[in-house]
């Protein structure tokens, strides 16, 4: 029910602050919140919005690179963390490793952050990345 509301809030700190931030108070300038140029403004408005949404996302994931990262170096593996992609982490993992790197990246994603409505990472296996799907 408050969705509306947040989109409109959205908008209008936007308009206010020419700015809006991720939940990582990272900030995206959005100087075309104000424009007189209505196709500008509109699409300045739906940047507003989306921007918090898909940096926060984009924040979390390159947190949990991050800490995935750590770990498999901290744990003196074999595998290697080579992509990243949207929301996915892709690890080229060493023969042996596998159940570990596994456990590595599912503590890792699921803790990342602590939100009202839980991270539940998915952990798949296979030779190339559509194989995973």
């Amino acid at each position: 029910p408050g969705v509306k509301q947040c989109m409109n809030d959205c908008v209008e700190t936007a308009k206010q602050k020419g700015y809006t931030n991720t939940m990582f108070n990272r900030r995206r300038y959005i100087p075309e919140i104000n424009s007189t140029n209505a196709m500008v403004r509109k699409f300045g408005e739906r940047a507003s919005i989306n921007a918090p949404l898909q940096g926060s996302a984009s924040d979390i994931i390159k947190l949990a690179m991050l800490k995935v990262d750590k770990a498999i170096k901290t744990q003196h593996l074999k595998s290697k963390l080579i992509l990243q992609i949207h929301d996915e982490l892709i690890v080229d993992t060493y023969p042996g490793e596998e159940e570990l790197v596994a456990k590595v990246l599912k503590d890792n994603m699921d803790n990342v952050v602590q939100l009202r409505v839980p991270l539940i990472a998915e952990v798949n296996a296979g030779k190339s990345w559509f194989d995973c799907k």
